[in-house]
This record gives C-alpha cells, structure tokens and sequence, in this order.
C-alpha cells in the first residue's frame, strides 16, 4: 500500500513538473512566434502594395457572417492622401484551414494571394498555394463566381483544398470591395454578396424539401423493409406525390460508416437516385465528414439502382470515387445507399407502379468495411 501512494506521489510531482516545463517553454517563445507572424504579415502587406507608405488597421472592417471563416484584420493601403486598396486577413476550413492575405484595389482587383498558412495535406492540399492554381486569382474581378469548374481551374486530388481557397478569397474580396466602395468612392461591384453555406449535416424535414420542393409525403415506413443487409437500419420511409403522381420513394437509413452516419436517399420510379442528403454522421472532421459536402452526395444523383456501388480504388471497378483519405466512410455510405436504393425501387415497383428490375438474389454485393481499431 505504501508503495503505491509513494508511486503516486512520484507520478503526481512528474505531472506537475512537466506542466511547468510546457508553461515556462510557452511564455518564453510566445513572444517570438508573435513577433515572426508580425513580421510575416508586414512582409505580405508590403508585397502586395509595394508603394503603400502606410497601412492603417481597419477596426469598423465588417466581422465574417460565416461562423468557420474569420476575418483576422484588415488594412488600408495608403500612399499620401490615395487610398490604393485592402488587405484582408481570413483565416478558413480548405482541406484542413489555410491563412491568406487577401488584397483588392479600387477597381475590384484582385492582388496575389499570400499564403500566411496552409495546413493541407503535403505536395496535395499546399498546391493551393503554388503555381498554376494561386495564379488564378491575380487581376481576377471581385464580382467573377469564383466557380471550379467555370472561372476557376481545380487541382486533381484536392478538390476539397482548392473549393476551400477560392471561398474564402471570395468571401475576404467581397468585402474588400464593399468597404472601399462604401468609405472611399472606389468602384461598385455589379454581383450580388456571395451565399456561401457551410457544410453540415441537413435536417430531416429539410432534406426532404431539398431533394423534393413542393411535394407532400406520406409515411410508410411499415411497409418497406430491408431484406439485404441488416447493418444498414431504416428509420423511416416515405412515399413522395406531386399531387396525385408518385415520383419516388423516400428512405432515412443509417449504418457504418467510419463511425456512423444517418442519410436520407431518394429514388424514382424510374430505378435512379433522386438525391441524396447526409442527416446525421459522427466520422472525423475535415475526413469522414467531407461526406457533408454537395460535391460528394451529389454524385449519387441520377445513378441507375442496378449499378454497382463499389467504391474505387479498393476495387478496380468501382464506380464510386473515394472521399480523399477517407475510403472507409465512402465504403459505408456506398453501401446504406445502396441498400436503401434496392429496397425502396422493389418496394415502388410491387406497390406504386415502378419499373420493375431484377429479382434480388443473394448475396447483394457490398463493400467490405474493414475493422476499425
């Protein structure tokens, strides 16, 4: 017994030695890591407005209106009595986040974007931060879409990365511009504010309007049933009419994923995906949870219920992508989909009209979840 408080006790001293270290390390290099952000920032700001002979801290600047996008400060770059423009430090979720200085002239311009941090993923997120892609954004119009795809050029294998960079040098120039505009008679701009949702499980009810505006649902959810797969659980079915007309089935089902998420699938008549809709995950941040964002659940949109599902690159086949370093949340989403899909498409063919397709054998090839520490 005695050995065991006198192990205690040492344990006890080690632990608050060691908290003492941490805090004595951190007030000695505080000073030093503020002092080189300083100098970091006054680097950007300079490079951006090289004949500024000052830049005045903006307190009135606007805060952002996105609660995971901040505005860290803004500054005016001032030659004499000309006003040449504005930095604008944001600070946002790209891949992991990333901290740019974002500076626009009077004529709604962009400058070139500087990288205060970027903690992407190595030589694939970071490519955000180099040539071709910052490119992009130099002498762009604060009032373009700032689309992938239609203005803007993406990156292969870090969609997620370049989406999160062109939102928030969006957002940050918007409000460059309004402000100059506003406070010191530089050109107006001729787009609307930028909507900008942040990504996030959607609600039941408001899945089922998203997916489906303006029809009615009726439950039936004790009549659909799930023969195939009994991980994959429904909670809830309902058939969807415009007026008197079915157009397709709802199902909310939830499964395994890299922990579990909830997703609402629909399916038409005609044995496709109407949409899908992510309720309810708890997979990992900035991994897993990138399942939330349109770019991946819209991709089920339209996809026949006869197709595969299996997700690439663990099989050469497969006709899914995967969600970048998180295959295992792709694999269980792939599978709750197509789980509900088979079931609800049999379910509207017996009983609303459906086409018909091919009578289910066994087994329904699924993906195979590996084990999860």
């Amino acid at each position: 017994m005695k050995s065991m408080i006198k192990l205690s006790s040492i344990l006890a001293a080690f632990t608050v030695t060691a908290c003492l270290c941490l805090a004595l390390v951190y007030q000695l290099t505080a000073p030093y890591i503020a002092a080189n952000e300083a100098r970091a920032l006054t680097k950007g700001l300079h490079q951006l407005f090289p004949e500024a002979e000052r830049f005045d801290t903006l307190e009135d600047f606007p805060v952002s209106k996105i609660s995971s996008i901040s505005f860290d400060g803004a500054y005016l770059a001032v030659a004499g009595d000309q006003v040449l423009g504005i930095v604008v430090r944001v600070t946002g979720p790209t891949y992991k986040s990333s901290t740019i200085l974002v500076a626009a002239d009077t004529e709604r311009k962009l400058k070139p974007l500087v990288f205060i941090e970027n903690a992407d993923t190595p030589e694939i997120g970071t490519k955000t931060a180099e040539s071709p892609f910052v490119d992009q954004f130099t002498g762009k119009s604060l009032d373009d879409p700032f689309s992938l795809g239609d203005d803007l050029d993406t990156i292969s294998g870090a969609t997620i990365s370049a989406k999160g960079v062109a939102r928030l040098v969006q957002l940050a120039g918007y409000q460059a511009g309004e402000y100059l505009a506003t406070n010191h008679g530089a050109a107006e701009g001729s787009a609307a504010a930028p909507i900008i949702k942040e990504a996030a499980p959607m609600p039941l009810e408001i899945a089922l309007e998203d997916i489906w505006p303006g029809h009615s649902f009726e439950d039936v959810s004790s009549e659909v049933s799930n023969t195939i797969e009994r991980s994959v659980v429904f909670d809830s079915a309902w058939i969807v009419r415009n007026g008197t007309t079915v157009s397709g089935i709802a199902i909310q089902a939830r499964g395994q994923t890299y922990k579990a998420s909830t997703v609402l699938v629909g399916i038409g008549p005609d044995r496709r995906i109407a949409g899908v809709r992510i309720n309810e995950t708890t997979d990992t941040q900035n991994y897993g949870y990138v399942m939330v964002e349109p770019e991946f659940y819209e991709t089920f949109t339209g996809k026949s219920v006869d197709d595969a599902f299996l997700v690439a690159p663990t099989t050469l086949d497969g006709d899914i992508d995967a969600i970048s370093s998180a295959t295992v949340s792709t694999l269980g989403v792939a599978n709750i989909i197509k789980v509900a899909a088979l079931e609800g498409s049999r379910y509207l063919a017996e009983a609303q009209g459906g086409k018909a397709g091919k009578v289910l054998s066994a087994p329904i090839v699924l993906n195979e979840i590996p084990e999860q520490e």
